[in-house]
């Protein structure tokens, strides 16, 4: 083994933080699954992930911390799942964007994050998703901008950038108040930024 292919290894610690990162933030799907964000405490998220109150707070610093960094894991769970949808749908970008769209309001619509969010309780996750969100923002544009321009490179960058701000902002809020079942927002949504896609693409 070369000295650059092992330093580029995780050690066994960082493996072991890795691990019990992805615990915590599992226990807090977990609780989000029968309780609003509001009524789940620090103590109750340690004991469902079996760990101390002190490791959960070095971990994450803080209970707002936690949140976002459980916003930012899944968000780019349902990117992932975004970006097969639309490789596997170009050249057709209408239809790209349909699947994509189609496929993260689907998955939304059973994630305990999202339940979350829309209850009546949920306004300090919102706040984090949206107001206070702007890592999750951000990120999610940065990412589905650059899935743009993979798959469809003559686009200007500066046009899929708009288009992925305003594609991540649509499904954020289509997700927390859903107006119809998926397919047909999604097509509704394909309906309205069908002519810019079409500009872009042009």
């Amino acid at each position: 083994m070369s000295a650059s292919t092992a330093a580029a290894r995780p050690s066994l610690a960082e493996e072991s933080r890795a691990q019990r990162r992805d615990a915590i933030l599992d226990a807090v799907g977990e609780l989000l699954a029968d309780d609003s964000w509001h009524d789940v405490t620090m103590a109750e998220i340690a004991g469902r992930a079996r760990v101390s109150r002190q490791t959960l707070y070095n971990a994450f610093g803080s209970r707002d911390e936690l949140a976002q960094a459980y916003l930012l894991r899944e968000a780019g769970r349902f990117l992932s799942a975004v970006e097969e949808a639309v490789v596997s749908a170009a050249p057709d970008a209408r239809r790209a964007l349909n699947s994509a769209a189609e496929l993260f309001l689907s998955l939304a619509s059973t994630h305990p994050m999202v339940r979350a969010l829309s209850t009546q309780e949920g306004e300090e996750l919102v706040a984090l998703a949206t107001v206070r969100g702007g890592a999750l923002l951000i990120g999610m544009t940065d990412r589905l901008s650059e899935l743009i321009t993979a798959n469809w490179p003559d686009v200007d960058p500066e046009g899929a950038r708009l288009l992925a701000a305003t594609l991540v902002r649509l499904a954020i809020s289509h997700a927390v108040l859903p107006t119809g079942p998926p397919e047909e927002t999604a097509a509704d949504i394909v309906r309205i930024l069908g002519p810019y896609i079409d500009e872009l693409l042009a």
